[in-house]
C-alpha cells in the first residue's frame, strides 16, 4: 500500500498522534506493518489538512516540503505570549487603538513576496542539534536566526472586532504563521498573537477533498490517493520491459524531461515517482 492520505487533523491532536492512529489502523487491517508519515506538521493546537504519506510515499517527503500551504487565520491583537498562540502566557499587553479595515489590507499586502522571518522559540527550529521549543521549556532563551519564506498571497477575510481579524494567505514551506501573527501586529502598531489556524491546502490537497480519521477506521481506502493516482499530474518517463534491471539497480539514465518528478513506466505498467536533475533519473518511491 504506497500513497497519501489526506486527513483533517482535529485540534488538540498532534500531527503525530494521526500518524500512530492511522499506523495502528492499516496494521489492523491488513496484518501488515506499513511505514507511515506526515507531509508536514501542523501546531497541536491548528485544525485542517494533514498529507499522511503511507508505504514508499513516505520517500516524498522533501518534494512536500516546498509546496505551497494556505491558511486561514485569526490574528488578535493587543497581547503577546511566549509562544505566539492563544495557549501560551501572556507577556505583554497593550491597548488596541481604533483601526481602519483599509489599514490592516495595506499591512497584510506589505507581506507579499519573499520575507525574512524569525520562528517563536517554542518551534520544531533545530539549533546546534536541539530543538528549540525544549530550550524554550528549560528557561533558555533560543538565538534563532531569520529564515527567508515567500507569501503568495495574503488578503483579509472578515473582523468580527476591533482587535481581532481573520486572514487568508497562500505561503511556502516553512512558513509559521504565529510569526506572521506577531509581524502584522508590530506594523499595526500593537502586540499580536495567532488566536486560530486552519490549513485549507497543502500542495493539491484539499479541505474539501479531506476525511477524518473516523472515516479511514470505517474504510482504509477512504480519502486515499494510490502512488499510481498521484503520479497522473507529473511527466511521464518510459521504459521497455528490456530496461527494467537496469532501472531497478540505478543504472544511469538520461532523460529529456526538465528538472523534477517523473511518473516511471516499465513495459506499459506503472512502476514508481522519480526525480529527474539535470536530465539524470533517480528513482525516489517505488510501487512495489
Amino acid at each position: 500500500m504506497n500513497g497519501f492520505y489526506n486527513v483533517i487533523k482535529p485540534i488538540g491532536k498532534s500531527s503525530s498522534d494521526l500518524v500512530i492512529k492511522i499506523r495502528g489502523i492499516l496494521r489492523r487491517t491488513t496484518g501488515q506493518k506499513i511505514k507511515v508519515g506526515h507531509l508536514g506538521t501542523l501546531d497541536p493546537q491548528a485544525t485542517g489538512v494533514l498529507g499522511v504519506a503511507v508505504g514508499s510515499a513516505t520517500k516524498l517527503f522533501d518534494h512536500f516540503l516546498t509546496k505551497r500551504k494556505t491558511y486561514i487565520a485569526t490574528c488578535v491583537l493587543g497581547k503577546q505570549t511566549d509562544t505566539l498562540d492563544a495557549v501560551g502566557k501572556v507577556t505583554a499587553e497593550c491597548t488596541v487603538p481604533i483601526i481602519e479595515d483599509d489599514v490592516i489590507r495595506e499591512t497584510l499586502q506589505s507581506f507579499l513576496g519573499e520575507i525574512d522571518q524569525i520562528p517563536p522559540k517554542f518551534s520544531a527550529k533545530s539549533i546546534d542539534g536541539v530543538r528549540a521549543y525544549r530550550l524554550a521549556m528549560k528557561g533558555v532563551e533560543p538565538e534563532l536566526k531569520p529564515c527567508k519564506v515567500t507569501i503568495y498571497d495574503i488578503i483579509l477575510e472578515d473582523r468580527p472586532q476591533n482587535d481581532t481579524f481573520r486572514f487568508r494567505v497562500t505561503c511556502s514551506g516553512g512558513t509559521y504563521i504565529r510569526s506572521l501573527c506577531r509581524d502584522i501586529g508590530f506594523k499595526l502598531g500593537c502586540y499580536a498573537y495567532m488566536g486560530a489556524l486552519e490549513r485549507v491546502q497543502n500542495g493539491t490537497m484539499r479541505i474539501e477533498d479531506a476525511v477524518t480519521l473516523e472515516d479511514i477506521e470505517k474504510d482504509i481506502l477512504s480519502g486515499f490517493t494510490s502512488l499510481e493516482q498521484f503520479s497522473a499530474s507529473l511527466d511521464r518517463a518510459d521504459f521497455s520491459e528490456e530496461m527494467r534491471v537496469k532501472v531497478e539497480n540505478g543504472v544511469k539514465q538520461t532523460l529529456p524531461n526538465e528538472d523534477g518528478l517523473v511518473s516511471v513506466f516499465i513495459g506499459g505498467a506503472f512502476y514508481g515517482i522519480g526525480c529527474v536533475t539535470d536530465h539524470v533519473l533517480k528513482m525516489v518511491a517505488r510501487d512495489v
